[in-house]
């Protein structure tokens, strides 16, 4: 995988950049990171759940997309089949190199190998005058406010922890009764009953941080698993007759 440069005029004045429409090159991420400001429209898809980062101890939150580990079952080809698009398949190529949040300024960096990038096809990243064109203008601003969302997504989930509200599970799928078994560890999800014991200080905490809607959306969203697991027995039903 290439190291991302800073992005900069001398070098990329050139460039051309494409929007990225399939998105094989996450076909092995069973689990994507996503941001609370996405939990409304993905839980409408996905089974958005929580993990815990081994070497932080921090929660993450986000989106399954298969029940085996390495196999994204939405991204094995280059056809997108859901709605929705998590924010994280959007970035690319940009990525932001450093992240100053008391003074709201970043440092955005390019991936220069990207399939995206060529000097004949897509928007023009910068104007013959060494201005940045209107579309990398936006394009920087969404991959910083991203960035910046999944810091404070990490924020949040402390929060939700310092209140018991996690609690983990090991999910055991199986399409039907013949059907091969899944077994699925290191899952976190908010504890309904811890939920609904909360006093009504730590509640209203939890409403003026704007986390009711979120928790609502996850919870509703694990009648996704369901749909998750017919389609990676229907996943292995085509390995096996191919």
């Amino acid at each position: 995988m290439s190291q991302p440069v800073l992005l900069n005029f001398e070098k990329h004045g050139t460039l051309r950049l494409r929007e990225p429409r399939e998105f094989t090159k996450h076909k092995a991420e069973n689990f994507v990171p996503i941001v609370f400001q996405e939990f409304y429209s993905l839980a409408t898809e996905f089974p958005l759940i929580f993990v815990r980062n081994k070497k932080t101890g921090d929660f993450v939150p986000g989106a399954m997309m298969g029940l085996k580990k390495g196999m994204n079952l939405y991204c094995q080809t280059s056809e997108w089949q859901p709605n929705f698009v998590p924010n994280s398949f959007t970035l690319t190529p940009l990525s932001v190199s450093r992240l100053d949040p008391q003074n709201n300024e970043a440092n955005v960096a390019i991936d220069e190998q990207s399939s995206l990038l060529s000097e004949s096809e897509g928007e023009p990243l910068y104007q013959s005058d060494g201005q940045a064109t209107n579309y990398l203008k936006i394009r920087m601003d969404h991959v910083i406010r991203v960035t910046q969302q999944s810091v404070q997504a990490v924020a949040l989930c402390r929060h939700l922890a310092e209140q018991n509200l996690f609690t983990t599970r090991i999910l055991k799928l199986q399409q039907n009764e013949i059907s091969p078994k899944y077994e699925v560890e290191g899952v976190f999800v908010i504890d309904e009953e811890v939920l609904e014991n909360l006093s009504d200080k730590e509640f209203q905490g939890l409403r003026q941080q704007g986390l009711l809607p979120p928790i609502y959306a996850h919870l509703t969203s694990l009648q996704q698993i369901g749909r998750l697991t017919r389609l990676q027995h229907e996943a292995d039903l085509r390995q096996e007759s191919s």
